[in-house]
């Protein structure tokens, strides 16, 4: 899904001309509008269920800020929809103007509701020719379309400004408030010393996966069961089925990941795959992107592969994804390094954890700690949290994803190397998609600080 110039014969498509027609399938604005309902028709009806396909949602055409609708409670509106389905750099404009509801009319049926207030707006229903569309697809591509519209919702919400975007708040606890370390480094300990506190810290800490803001699944405890907890976008996309799906774009990423590494080119046919696969990762990750170009896409992979901190690529939590992604062949080559994400929820794990361990050992400032591992902006959950050491911003910065991906990976050694004083391993063995055990991967371990740091 990219963008380009609207084709009237390209009739699966619809394009936003204020996001510079960037494009996405019918398909998936009809599942946000499921979603949408799902998630948010009670703030409008206040209690009152309402069926999607008959549902009239508002229009709410609006100039105003993404951040400042949310606040204004309009999140349940064809504006704030279309908003979520366009790259993050589109979304303070407004995207909902009579050119884009001329454009449509295959998709919406102009009608009125009466909102809470008693107030009469406009609104807009799904017309018979979109459920058409969505009835005529198969369940699995259904789930499919479902899944991508969700992950818009969970992934992290990016705008041009700083404004906090917090379409779905949790809230649900502070770190260090009701779970404390088992142990505390000396003031003078080393940063590796900090980490295997933290190791130790999250295989001791119970933890509850939410969703909905109810709770999903049973509270654990370790590692491996931490890992078998994780789920995405929703709980019944869950480890291994998450992995299953993912694979086929693994697989994609790492071979053109080990062309380039080879200093070899790519004809063609695998330029186009590239960025395919790019989008499709985007996609999955609910992190759509402008500019997927095949330039941009051949830099990022390329930066990732050498692991260059000074890159000029691009680099968000979308392209982070891209970058942990394409490397995951490298996990157990020596003196390679396996990219990690660093979005929003990953660093939200690691700094919190290191955060309270360091400050508890009486540090107060960082100085040259932990260098280049830097927070990046988030809302939603239990994010943002609250720090009482000075760290520094890492968003879109290589040299803090580069510095992040060797911390991941220390963490996967020590998971794999430290053992007890009897000589038996420390923690437990990373639980395998397809069953059975193995190493812990980088892949594994930023599944666990991923919902760790919700």
């Amino acid at each position: 899904m990219s963008p380009h110039s609207p084709n009237p014969a390209n009739h699966s498509l619809m394009f936003f001309s204020n996001a510079d027609n960037f494009s996405i399938n019918k398909a998936l604005f009809i599942a946000g509008w499921k979603v949408w309902f799902k998630r948010f028709a009670n703030d409008f009806y206040t209690g009152s269920s309402q069926d999607w396909k008959l549902g009239k949602m508002p229009i709410g055409a609006n100039s105003a800020s993404l951040s400042d609708l949310i606040r204004e409670q309009k999140r349940f509106s064809l504006e704030v929809l279309c908003r979520m389905m366009v790259p993050w750099s589109y979304r303070n404009e407004q995207q909902v103007d009579d050119r884009f509801l001329q454009d449509y009319p295959v998709l919406f049926e102009f009608n009125n509701l009466i909102a809470a207030d008693g107030q009469e707006v406009m609104s807009v229903s799904l017309s018979s020719k979109a459920l058409q569309i969505w009835d005529c697809m198969s369940f699995a591509e259904q789930d499919d379309y479902m899944a991508y519209a969700e992950a818009r919702i969970q992934a992290d919400i990016e705008v041009r400004s700083k404004d906090p975007v917090v379409l779905d708040d949790q809230g649900i606890e502070l770190i260090g408030e009701d779970t404390y370390p088992p142990y505390i480094p000396e003031k003078t300990a080393s940063d590796i010393d900090f980490v295997r506190a933290m190791v130790d810290w999250i295989q001791d800490a119970p933890f509850q996966a939410y969703y909905l803001k109810q709770p999903a699944g049973d509270t654990v405890a370790g590692w491996d069961n931490r890992l078998l907890a994780f789920f995405w976008p929703k709980p019944r996309i869950g480890y291994a089925l998450h992995n299953a799906t993912l694979n086929p774009l693994y697989y994609r990423a790492n071979e053109l990941a080990k062309t380039l590494d080879k200093d070899e080119s790519w004809d063609q046919e695998w330029r186009d795959m590239a960025v395919k696969t790019a989008h499709e990762l985007f996609q999955v990750s609910g992190t759509p992107q402008k500019d997927v170009t095949i330039e941009n896409v051949q830099a990022v992979i390329e930066a990732a592969v050498h692991g260059d901190g000074e890159s000029k690529a691009k680099m968000n939590s979308g392209w982070s994804y891209l970058a942990a992604v394409c490397t995951d062949h490298l996990n157990g080559q020596v003196g390679r390094l396996p990219m990690a994400t660093w979005n929003s929820r990953i660093a939200a794990s690691v700094i919190s954890r290191l955060d309270f361990l360091l400050t508890e050992a009486g540090i107060t400032e960082l100085e040259d700690r932990f260098e280049g591992i830097g927070t990046i902006p988030g809302w939603g959950g239990t994010r943002p949290r609250q720090y009482s050491l000075n760290w520094p911003n890492g968003y879109r910065s290589w040299k803090t994803q580069v510095r992040a991906s060797r911390l991941v990976n220390q963490i996967a050694y020590i998971l794999n190397n430290d053992e007890n004083e009897d000589g038996t391993s420390k923690y437990p063995k990373m639980p395998l998609a397809g069953g059975g055990q193995g190493n812990w991967t980088v892949r594994g371990v930023q599944g666990v600080l991923f919902g760790d740091g919700y």
